[in-house]
């Protein structure tokens, strides 16, 4: 299996390719008693790093105010490789994924902000992108961004 993973490494292409299209990553923190903590989140990738938007407080702004050292992850699971196994201990899956670290930050620049919001709506709503933001819901609304640090991506097929 380690070998696998030096072997099989995504394309910085596939990378870009997989930030792109995937709708969800799963951000992960570790709390004030060390636990971790990993929420699912919407993003967007731009300019060589991850935006997420959210509420203004809660538990993972506290988190990340503290600690803004995180993780981030997505990945897609493209099938189950079951055909003509007769050992459930052979079943694999083929799958992209990315995992990177970085360092999080709650982004007071409000044309960051409105940048990072309208890439979101252009990516989630498409619809909806020739509609001006308004000024006060990019105010009331925290963005997030990692400044990638080390990213890998890994398939298997």
């Amino acid at each position: 299996m380690r070998h696998r993973t030096k072997t099989h490494l995504l394309s910085l292409e596939q990378i870009k390719a997989l930030f792109e299209s995937a709708k969800v990553g799963r951000l992960g923190c570790v709390k004030q008693n060390g636990y971790p903590y990993v929420v699912p989140m919407h993003f967007v990738y731009l300019n060589h790093k991850i935006y997420m938007h959210g509420l203004p407080k809660g538990q993972k702004i506290d988190i990340l105010k503290s600690n803004p050292k995180v993780c981030f992850e997505i990945d897609e699971m493209i099938s189950l490789l079951d055909k003509d196994v007769e050992n459930p201990c052979d079943v694999n899956t083929e799958f992209n994924s990315i995992i990177l670290q970085g360092e999080a930050t709650i982004v007071d620049n409000f044309d960051e902000k409105k940048e990072a919001l309208s890439k979101i709506v252009e990516k989630f709503t498409p619809h909806l992108m020739h509609k001006e933001l308004p000024e006060n819901m990019i105010n009331g609304t925290a963005v997030i961004r990692i400044d990638i640090e080390e990213f890998v991506g890994r398939y298997y097929l």
